[in-house]
């Protein structure tokens, strides 16, 4: 090797070819091929192959037959009260997002609130994104309530539900005797901290972003750039949480009391099923196995997350066709309450048209005029104001 290095004294990073050096061509392509690679990755012919491959391994890899079996013979009784503690984790979940719009001086009906989170399941089930259903949300009734205070109300409800996850976690790993040991204790102790951390930088950010914005680099002022307007209208309605702190006990408390009836409703299918499975291996496996939907390789997780999940319950001595019946549960479990958010949605889409043909062609009068204004209530309060804006 000596014979090599001295006849080639420059290293290969270092040599010119073409009076060009090796090493700027491959400072050049790295971002190019990182460039390449992040368009590839959230390209969604990717994810959709991602998704039809990652379920076709699911599939081929548990007695999926075997699971479906064990849905014809549910002991009704469980699977019902499963269904309803569902549904009261979803009415949790709009009083989170609801006290935290409502904390932040935005006084909006919670029928109307109510109706667009129904509103947004159904769009989830339609285009499975983890985030459809905020999309959806802070567009419509950001135009009712301002976009800035429903970005953060969305936010800050996430934060709150995984606040709660993250309380739930470490409980659980508390209470059972698990094939982590103490690992899992730890692991759920550092996530809830993180997240009270989160929660702290949040209701401060305003103030450290404002001195940002005061800078002034070479005669650019962010404070006249429109990105950093509205991040800072953003901030600004994160920091009003600080006024409200009854809001926010209550969005944290609706957090934590949503994701335990979610726990339960999986305990109770499980003895559908009739399996046993603690609410607390529930509490550990969840978590973990929802964090890849944000692997943005498929689209929200499917396949992945139902692999993930049965290989954790795996771990905790269920049987396999138990563990792919409970992974398909999670992917049902909200299907009766998005078909309700498509009702809901068809009802104020018909209301809505109704409504603006009889106010053109003046027919919206006397009894008629009550009448029509009671079922757009009934859909959703706001429902009005918002025609007679557009």
């Amino acid at each position: 090797m000596d014979h090599i290095v001295r006849r080639f004294p420059h290293n290969w990073a270092g040599s010119q070819v073409g009076g060009v050096s090796c090493r700027a061509v491959g400072n050049r392509l790295l971002p190019r091929l990182l460039r390449t690679l992040r368009l590839v990755v959230r390209h969604p012919a990717t994810r959709i192959t991602v998704t039809v491959v990652a379920f076709a391994v699911f599939i081929h890899s548990v007695n999926l037959g075997a699971a479906l079996a064990g849905f014809g013979h549910l002991q009704g009784g469980w699977a019902l009260l499963a269904i309803a503690l569902a549904g009261l984790s979803v009415v949790a979940s709009i009083v989170e997002w609801g006290a935290l719009l409502r904390g932040a001086g935005r006084r909006v009906g919670w029928h109307y609130l109510g109706s667009w989170y129904m509103k947004g399941l159904f769009i989830n089930q339609i285009f499975p994104a983890g985030v459809g259903s905020d999309a959806v949300r802070g567009v419509q009734v950001g135009r009712v309530v301002g976009h800035g205070p429903v970005i953060a109300s969305l936010v800050g409800s996430r934060m709150a539900g995984t606040l709660g996850m993250a309380a739930w976690g470490l409980g659980g790993a508390v209470v059972i005797s698990t094939v982590f040991h103490t690992t899992d204790v730890i692991g759920f102790a550092l996530f809830a901290g993180a997240m009270l951390l989160a929660w702290g930088v949040a209701l401060v950010a305003e103030h450290l972003f404002a001195r940002l914005r005061g800078v002034d680099p070479e005669g650019h002022t962010w404070r006249t750039h429109r990105v950093t307007e509205h991040f800072a209208t953003f901030l600004r309605s994160l920091g009003r949480y600080r006024g409200a702190p009854m809001a926010l006990a209550v969005s944290i408390l609706a957090g934590g009391i949503g994701w335990g009836l979610n726990l339960l409703s999986m305990e109770a299918f499980s003895r559908a099923l009739g399996y046993n499975i603690s609410w607390g291996i529930f509490a550990l496996a969840l978590p973990v196995a929802l964090l890849v939907t944000f692997i943005p390789i498929s689209a929200n997780g499917i396949g992945i997350r139902e692999g993930v999940l049965v290989f954790l319950l795996a771990q905790f001595h269920v049987p396999i066709e138990v563990a792919v019946a409970m992974a398909l549960f999670v992917d049902f479990q909200l299907l009766p309450f998005a078909a309700l958010g498509g009702l809901v949605h068809l009802a104020d889409t018909t209301a809505k048209h109704a409504y603006q043909k009889m106010f053109r062609d003046g027919s919206l009068q006397g009894g008629l005029r009550v009448a029509h204004a009671a079922l757009c209530w009934m859909v959703a309060p706001e429902v009005l104001w918002e025609i007679s804006r557009g």
